[in-house]
């Protein structure tokens, strides 16, 4: 907010006097591991030679294509160190964990290197070498690849960018103070998503959990489990905002990664719109591989893409079950999707249904364990017969309703999309000068809101910085 948004500004600003795209390139990939320089020399070691042979490896895709299209040696070696770069980093501690607890044969964990968003990074990568391979793009120059690879906006948590829409990016992003300004409302609004609605809610979450030992009511338990609903969309869909804000500030044009999600009519809408960038990676680099919907068992398809899901977001078996759920929801919409009677059930019942699904597999998401899941799903859904601590009256504030009642209105805006004719008629209203100069001061206020919320918030990263 203080230091890194101010710099990139500056930096922005700068870079539009300059003439050579290459120069311009050069300077944000300094920043970018410049960035990352501050979080760990030793990872910055490690990013570097990843990059290295990232660039290398596209090379020799590009090099064995050209000579056969249909030679796949380089692209399979490339993709599968990757994988198991992947596997190993992120899966086989908690494998060994499971393992070692049989006490048979004990067997230590090297750790290659501790680096955040290690997934994200290998997406990347692997992004690079398929999109050459498929002559979706060619290798960029290695200030190209390694821009790629670590620009810092994305780095972190997303969204995940496809190499091919990047390389385009490079070509053809431009420096505006229109891009400037836009850039600077979208982190505006991503900080009061997260300060100002997530991390409220957050907090709030924290406080039923420290006063539940004795168990909680179920208003409570479902208080719980709707603030948690809204508070992984706002961290979330916060943090990509400001991702996206921080692009367009240096020219880039990310893709929106949250399309109001929760209008979702079906599971499978839901999932064109919910962290929309690791649906489209799943899509282009397993679904159509596997097959997709023309060849192969679409269903299996499916269930595999779910199941990766799932696996992706981490070893528990909690992540897995509920990847799961979310793959047989699909599949069963799929089969019915045809359906005349389906076809005649009302939006609302199918969206009622598609919001109640995805707040009961939320649970499964946040939990650590399925121990606690089954606590949490127990108390949605029977008495609790034991003394509790607190009744529903002590957690059911003021604030907390009003938090709820802000997300709850932002969550279905977009449902003027679905009403023939009015998004048109909004977007002319907004086009408006006397509305535009509001929105300023609107943003304007909200910047300074934003500040006094994180001035006075304790450290609170973003859920998804874990992945």
């Amino acid at each position: 907010m203080f230091i890194l948004i101010p710099l990139s500004v500056i930096s922005a600003l700068a870079l539009k006097c300059l003439k050579k795209e290459k120069i311009r390139n050069t300077v944000i990939l300094v920043l970018s591991i410049g960035i990352f320089a501050y979080y760990s020399w030793a990872a910055l070691s490690f990013l570097c030679i990843f990059i290295v042979l990232t660039y290398l490896l596209g090379h020799l895709v590009y090099e064995s294509r050209k000579s056969d299209p249909k030679k796949i040696r380089w692209m399979v070696i490339s993709v599968v160190s990757a994988v198991a770069l992947l596997f190993y980093c992120k899966y086989i501690p908690a494998l060994l964990n499971w393992w070692n607890g049989f006490d048979i044969l004990h067997i230590n964990y090297v750790k290659l290197v501790s680096i955040a968003s290690i997934s994200f990074v290998v997406f990347s990568a692997i992004s690079y070498i398929v999109d050459i391979h498929r002559g979706d793009a060619t290798p960029g120059s290695f200030i190209d690849a390694a821009l790629f690879i670590s620009f810092f906006p994305k780095f972190i948590s997303g969204p995940i960018v496809l190499w091919k829409d990047f390389q385009k990016e490079l070509q053809k992003k431009s420096y505006s103070i229109d891009k400037i300004s836009y850039g600077i409302s979208r982190i505006i609004i991503g900080y009061a998503k997260k300060l100002l609605i997530a991390d409220t809610l957050g907090a709030h979450i924290l406080l039923i959990q420290s006063n539940g030992a004795a168990g909680i009511d179920i208003r409570t338990a479902w208080l719980w489990a709707i603030a948690y609903f809204f508070q992984i969309y706002y961290d979330f869909s916060g943090y990509s905002d400001i991702a996206i804000g921080l692009s367009s500030i240096f020219g880039f044009d990310v893709k929106e990664n949250f399309r109001f999600p929760y209008v979702s009519g079906s599971v499978t809408e839901f999932w064109r719109r919910w962290h929309v960038s690791l649906g489209t990676w799943f899509r282009e680099y397993v679904y159509i591989p596997l097959g997709g919907n023309r060849t192969g068992n679409v269903y299996v398809n499916l269930f595999i893409v779910f199941l990766l899901t799932g696996i992706w977001h981490g070893a528990n078996y909690t992540f897995i079950l509920w990847g799961l759920a979310h793959g047989v929801i699909m599949l069963f919409e799929r089969a019915v999707k045809d359906k005349a009677w389906y076809k005649k059930i009302p939006f609302v019942v199918k969206w009622g249904f598609t919001v109640f699904f995805v707040l009961l597999a939320w649970v499964l998401f946040m939990s650590p364990n399925l121990k606690s899941a089954r606590a949490v799903y127990k108390g949605l859904f029977t008495l609790n017969k034991n003394s509790v601590n607190f009744t529903w009256k002590f957690f059911y504030t003021k604030k907390i309703l009003l938090v709820l009642s802000i997300a709850a209105a932002g969550s279905v805006l977009g449902l003027v999309e679905r009403k023939k004719g009015l998004k048109e008629k909004i977007t002319e209203f907004l086009d408006r000068p006397y509305v535009i100069w509001a929105k300023y001061v609107f943003l304007l206020a909200l910047f300074v809101v934003d500040i006094l919320f994180l001035v006075n918030s304790s450290y609170s990263p973003f859920i998804y910085m874990q992945f």
